[in-house]
């Protein structure tokens, strides 16, 4: 597969009048599905991207959420209001965040301050009628579409990806982390607060013993040289790690940290290092979180909680 099928639409959701940032995914079949709306802030794109192929807000039946991170479920309460018979599939781990925001909100608060608003607009509750909880294993049917669930944690304990069942296109949400459009280089994709390397080791076994055809990334787009991709994901997650425990264990302050990291990710990224390539990847995963998540994954595993 070098493409995806003409029935999977890959809309652009414009975050802060930047394309190629946060990607949302319809799947046109007998029940329009929406996998990872994105944040709030981009529903002015999301429908107008939508009404490009003739449908509305009103006619999508079911939203497919990998996690509940701002950048991907943000919407999924404004979405409802808009057409309230959706029906939103969500991990089991997630649901009681989107019922109940408040320590979600508080979280991310802690790490945009300010700039929540502007970043991802309302997050708003989701009534539990209208969710459909999962924990991985399923064989979900929707219309005439069927897909596998995974648990998926690594990136977040609370990930799911979706395996379309008659090509093999997977829904990875953050697990196959970010690549930009045009670009070649895999980023990870680390923020706090629950990375877990191991397990999302484990989670790209999963994934493989699928053979999927496809990648469909929430930051940015589909990709087709799926194991080479994987690996590298697996590859960079652990380099930049293993930098990271290096620095703690020298007693590297931390703003030096970031800036070694900085430069790590700039020199993986070889000549596609451009100032619009670095510009690129700072959208989609900034270093500075990445880092803020590594950093978070060795503290637990230095001095676990008693």
């Amino acid at each position: 597969m070098h493409q995806l099928p003409a029935d999977i639409v890959t809309i652009d959701t414009l975050h802060l009048g930047r394309s190629g940032t946060i990607a949302c995914y319809l799947i046109r079949g007998s029940v329009p599905i929406l996998v990872d709306p994105g944040p709030a802030v981009c529903l002015p794109a999301l429908t107008a991207a939508l009404a490009t192929v003739g449908l509305t807000l009103a006619d999508i039946g079911a939203v497919l959420l990998t996690h509940i991170h701002l950048d991907h479920a943000g919407a999924i309460g404004s979405l409802l209001l808009a057409n309230p018979q959706l029906v939103v599939y969500v991990h089991q781990r997630g649901a009681p965040h989107l019922i109940d925001p408040s320590k979600l909100l508080r979280s991310a608060t802690r790490i945009y301050g300010d700039a929540m608003a502007t970043l991802w607009g309302d997050f708003l509750a989701v009534p539990a009628a209208q969710m459909i909880q999962l924990a991985g294993g399923e064989l979900l049917t929707i219309g005439d579409q069927q897909f596998a669930v995974i648990d998926a944690p690594g990136h977040a304990i609370h990930h799911l990806m979706y395996v379309r069942q008659s090509d093999r296109v997977v829904f990875v949400g953050d697990t196959a982390g970010i690549r930009m459009p045009g670009y070649t280089y895999v980023r990870p994709a680390t923020p706090p607060p629950d990375i877990d390397l191991e397990a999302w080791d484990a989670t790209l076994a999963t994934l493989r013993t699928h053979q999927p055809a496809a990648l469909c990334l929430t930051h940015f787009g589909a990709v087709f040289d799926v194991e080479n991709h994987l690996a590298a994901v697996q590859r960079n997650n652990w380099a930049w790690a293993h930098l990271i425990r290096g620095w703690i264990d020298a007693g590297v302050a931390d703003a030096d940290q970031i800036a070694l990291l900085r430069a790590a990710a700039t020199a993986e990224m070889g000549e596609e290092a451009t100032p619009d390539g670095i510009a690129a990847y700072q959208k989609g995963a900034s270093v500075e979180m990445s880092w803020q998540g590594l950093t978070r994954y060795w503290q637990r595993k230095i001095a676990p909680p008693a």
